[in-house]
């Protein structure tokens, strides 16, 4: 036998046998397909969604929420409030991270400082500003005192603790270590390991591979070479992901489509302008359109359901009027039609790409020329969170305490600070933010909010779309999982690999 026919003939047996390994090297992983890869796994910097559901499954914090977002223990099992302004945390023994050290109270101390360490520019700092100090009383016992009331702390303590050894260390995207149920194995440009720490239920490895396109995404699931995906998915594919006997799962989700409006900016600091715009959309049609008419309607931010959401006007179509309100505002059209020109930024995702189009084409009618530039998620999400934009689309993902209408409107809250990232300024927004941060009860909160929600509205702050749903579509292999209104993946800890 020649050297050639030799060596094709050991390849050949390479692959059949590489072939043969490879349903036994898969066995226990999960596959997990993303449109957009996590920015960082360090809780004390992790803001996009992508960042904060993956490392859900790294870290754990003193409380977490529940499905009808109360707060329950985590890592604390019990807590006290003694004192209008003084919080006391009792930790459960025997938790350990993933290096094996022990968790205390210092490692709770050390990350809560490490937030507010003005030296770390964390973009959570600004969600705990009421807090003036925070104590280990003893190795199992925290005490957190304000300088304020702050009627939304318990439900962002939900945030990650890492160890005093690393928690004031500079930031580290792609290094972390947490006291969750898995730990970060690897992390690749577009794949990221993570490993079950501990014999338990769920699947011992998970891997999150970053796949753009939702076609791409689906026929690698049908192929077997995805297990799950959840969202980012065009409804037109729905048809399609049916005839090949995956597993699909929708409901209702928190999660808040809008469109981002500069109020610094000179054509858009009229509110005339930004309601013309608003008027200018018929929101009806294009989640008939685009997304199968799946969506729900939205006004504000939270969901009808929450007890802190209040019934507003509904937004509504109206040409005519959007017309007279440009007209008003000093933007008549010009011999060609045109009123003015505005650039509108959003990703590269096919489904945005789609959205902004059709958004692009409704405002054409009103004499409005939009100029679409899409960026890769990582770019632009960064101009986003610095203000580098007039107008943009994005979600709020997630959203479970109405204390978000103060990282995104109050004057305090420009970035970097926080997430009024259109620069919006009211001094009487403020005080109403201000007091229902501080209010005793749930009932002086929820009168508040219905004021703040009531003037987000007629300052057309953000012009609302919907929420979206959620959509996840598993494989064969994956038993049990159940969707959250969230859009959390945790569930994926639970789930059963059938091999």
């Amino acid at each position: 036998m020649g050297a050639g026919v030799k060596r094709l003939c050991g390849i050949a047996l390479l692959l059949l046998l590489a072939g043969c390994q490879a349903p036994e090297q898969d066995a226990g992983l999960l596959r997990v397909g993303m449109a957009q890869m996590p920015i960082t796994l360090d809780p004390r910097y992790a803001t996009d969604a992508a960042s904060v559901r993956v490392q859900g499954f790294i870290h754990r914090g003193l409380l977490k929420l529940d499905d009808r977002f109360n707060v329950q223990g985590d890592l604390a099992t019990r807590w006290e409030h003694s004192e209008a302004l003084l919080w006391r945390f009792y930790l459960q023994a025997g938790v350990h991270f993933s290096d094996g050290s022990s968790l205390d109270a210092a490692d709770v101390v050390a990350t809560l400082t490490a937030v507010l360490d003005s030296k770390l520019t964390s973009p959570l700092k600004a969600s705990f500003a009421a807090i003036a100090s925070v104590t280990a009383e003893s190795d199992d016992v925290v005490v957190i005192r304000l300088n304020r009331p702050d009627a939304s702390l318990l439900t962002r303590l939900n945030l990650g603790i890492l160890p005093e050894s690393i928690a004031h260390a500079p930031h580290q995207a792609h290094q972390t270590i947490g006291c969750g149920q898995y730990k970060l194995q690897s992390w690749a440009e577009s794949e990221l390991m993570l490993k079950r720490v501990s014999e338990g239920e769920g699947p011992a490895l998970i891997r999150f591979s970053g796949v753009k396109d939702p076609v791409t995404r689906i026929l690698k699931l049908s192929r077997g070479e995805l297990d799950f995906v959840q969202n980012d998915l065009p409804p037109h594919l729905l048809g399609y992901i049916k005839e090949q006997h995956l597993t699909i799962q929708t409901r209702p989700s928190t999660t808040f489509s809008y469109i981002g409006l500069n109020m610094q900016d000179e054509t858009l600091k009229g509110v005339r302008v930004r309601r013309a715009l608003a008027l200018g959309l018929d929101r009806a049609k294009l989640k008939k359109a685009l997304f199968a008419d799946l969506p729900q309607l939205a006004e504000t931010v939270l969901t009808p359901s929450h007890w802190a959401s209040s019934k507003l006007p509904a937004l509504a179509f109206d040409l005519l009027e959007a017309g007279r309100l440009l007209d008003a505002a000093g933007f008549p059209r010009g011999a060609d039609g045109i009123r003015f020109t505005i650039n509108y930024r959003t990703s590269t995702d096919p489904t945005r790409l789609r959205l902004a189009t059709a958004i692009a084409a409704m405002w054409q009618q009103l004499g409005v020329q939009v100029s679409i530039e899409s960026l890769e998620w990582g770019g632009f999400y960064a101009r986003i969170k610095r203000g580098d934009f007039q107008v943009f689309s994005l979600a709020w993902v997630g959203i479970t305490d109405p204390d978000i209408y103060r990282w995104i409107l109050h004057s305090s809250m420009w970035p970097p600070k926080g997430a009024n990232r259109g620069r919006y300024a009211s001094d009487q927004m403020d005080a109403w933010l201000d007091d229902a941060a501080a209010a005793n009860t749930q009932a002086k909160r929820k009168a508040l909010y219905a004021l703040i929600e009531q003037k987000m509205q007629q300052d057309m702050v953000y012009i609302p779309l919907w929420y979206d749903p959620v959509i996840a579509v598993s494989g064969p292999r994956v038993s049990g999982f159940k969707l959250k209104p969230d859009g959390s993946l945790l569930g994926l800890m639970k789930i059963k690999l059938v091999e």
